[in-house]
């Protein structure tokens, strides 16, 4: 006679991946853990984030706005916002989608100054519940898209540096190049 033993060896044990977000470095910008819940996160000051083996997907949001997902276990260090397009379960499905996204990241920066990395203001994480951005567009519909500049304006309102527009695509894609 054939007995199984079944045991159980508890829950799988999750384990941490610290990254950053560099190129640029993005700080006070709100994430959240597929494998944790729905408990949101920020990056820290030097762009800092957790991740989890075990499938994890990092969600980044803005508000209601989400900006981007990746795994939550990179094969490699984080290097470039454009990284966040090559992955199979990311939001932005291009190049050009990353530079959408750079624009507006530059638009919010906290002191308008993207040199030394984007900062994520509380008051622009507040005006940002209830806003909605598509980054999956042409640069040039991307800049006239009726709910961008709506929501450039309202958050950059919200910044030390005040109100603004969003920069050229070539100063976007001029700030993902620049170390």
């Amino acid at each position: 006679m054939d007995a199984y033993v079944v045991v159980d060896s508890g829950p799988a044990l999750l384990q941490p991946s610290y990254e950053f977000l560099r190129h640029p470095t993005i700080s006070g910008l709100e994430y959240v853990n597929s494998v944790t819940g729905s408990e949101s996160h920020l990056t820290t000051a030097a762009g800092g984030y957790v991740g989890y083996t075990g499938g994890d997907i990092v969600t980044f949001v803005l508000g209601d706005i989400v900006l981007f997902n990746i795994p939550g276990d990179l094969a490699q260090p984080y290097s470039s916002l454009y990284e966040a397009s090559l992955y199979s379960t990311s939001t932005l499905h291009s190049s050009t989608a990353v530079e959408n996204l750079m624009a507006f990241l530059m638009a919010i920066d906290d002191d308008g100054d993207y040199i030394n990395g984007i900062q994520i203001a509380y008051p622009v994480r507040v005006a940002a519940q209830g806003l909605r951005v598509n980054f999956n567009q042409s640069a040039y519909n991307f800049r006239a898209d009726p709910s961008v500049q709506y929501a450039t304006a309202v958050l950059s309102g919200n910044t030390l540096f005040g109100t603004r527009t969003l920069p050229s695509p070539a100063d976007a894609i001029l700030a993902l190049q620049v170390p």
